[in-house]
């Protein structure tokens, strides 16, 4: 068998193996392929920038059971620019973005992690430096550069925006309290830049990797003519992974139905299969595919561990929280 033989087969074999794992069409299967060549090569690259978060959405990324880190930047798919990943910092960083920008306008896809501090707030987060200066305790410093100056720059010349996790899709716990921040939902910030602009988030706190990367192909195959375009919930999440609620899908339904509730933590037997919904699980009005997909290569999901479901895909999740009975 030919190199290149080999390298086709060893693509098209990939791309099934992606297609059954994120319930995309058979027919889509030589496309994926074609996009995993295209992604070696640096084409249609990816740029992710960070706003108020915690990281836990580059985790997830990392935590791929399909993409490790060494295919995210060196192999499969062409992260560009990615903080957590990518081995270039300072100045080296910045010059890779704007390299990007300016050579695949028009390609890119921007995927944008965490809230975006806003108006008197906007200083509260910033990467990179600014031409000018400022003061800062008494002396002159270079001025940072926000992340909202990052979007308004970045978001006209992308493909589309892509908002991952609870914080970009909707503001997320840094926006509950913004009155300092001014943090709002990346939607909301990439509509005032540009209103045509097409955004599609990702629910979670955070996101499964499967919704993460699954997003980014449904996106790259639309993008590029492939597909139609994703078909999205009132969210603007793509519908296959939030279409249930976690509640229509949980192993512990029938004890619901049955209105057998777990009311003590301490209760030894009951903790490992009864409802938890007196305890503050939110599955009856959480949108997520947590109790089929699981976490952790199909391992287990939260419910499955004995944990309430969060209802972490919602938005305003962390305000909604109920403490167990009273």
């Amino acid at each position: 068998m030919s190199e290149k033989h080999e390298s086709h087969h060893h693509f098209l074999e990939r791309a099934r193996r992606i297609a059954s794992h994120l319930s995309l069409s058979d027919q889509l299967i030589p496309h994926i392929s074609k996009h995993l060549h295209h992604f070696t090569r640096g084409i249609s690259p990816i740029i992710w920038i960070q706003g108020q978060n915690c990281t836990g959405c580059s985790v997830a990324l990392m935590n791929s059971d399909h993409f490790d880190p060494f295919d995210l930047c060196f192999d499969k798919i062409y992260f560009a620019y990615q903080p957590d990943l990518m081995t270039a910092t300072g100045w080296q960083a910045e010059e890779i973005m704007e390299e990007v920008e300016a050579e695949t306008r028009h390609d890119y896809i921007l995927v944008v992690e965490g809230a975006i501090p806003t108006g008197e707030g906007e200083g509260y987060c910033s990467f990179g430096l600014e031409q000018t200066s400022e003061e800062m305790m008494g002396r002159t410093v270079p001025r940072g550069r926000t992340i909202y100056s990052w979007l308004q720059e970045l978001t006209p010349g992308a493909a589309a925006v892509i908002a991952v996790g609870n914080c970009a899709a909707f503001g997320g716990i840094p926006a509950a309290n913004a009155e300092v921040t001014k943090a709002t939902a990346a939607p909301q910030v990439v509509a005032g830049i540009d209103e045509d602009k097409a955004v599609i988030c990702v629910a979670g706190c955070p996101p499964h990797p499967d919704w993460l990367m699954g997003t980014i192909m449904d996106v790259l195959l639309w993008v590029t003519g492939k597909k139609q375009q994703p078909e999205l919930n009132e969210r603007g999440c793509l519908e296959r992974f939030y279409k249930s609620t976690v509640h229509e899908n949980c192993e512990r339904k029938p004890y619901f139905d049955r209105k057998e509730f777990l009311l003590d933590w301490n209760d030894c037997d009951g903790i490992e299969s009864l409802c938890l919904l007196k305890m503050g699980c939110r599955g009856l009005k959480a949108h997520a595919d947590c109790p089929t997909r699981r976490w952790n290569s199909a391992t287990s999901w939260c419910v499955g561990v004995n944990a309430p479901c969060h209802g972490c895909t919602e938005p305003g999740f962390y305000r909604r929280l109920p403490h167990g009975p009273k």
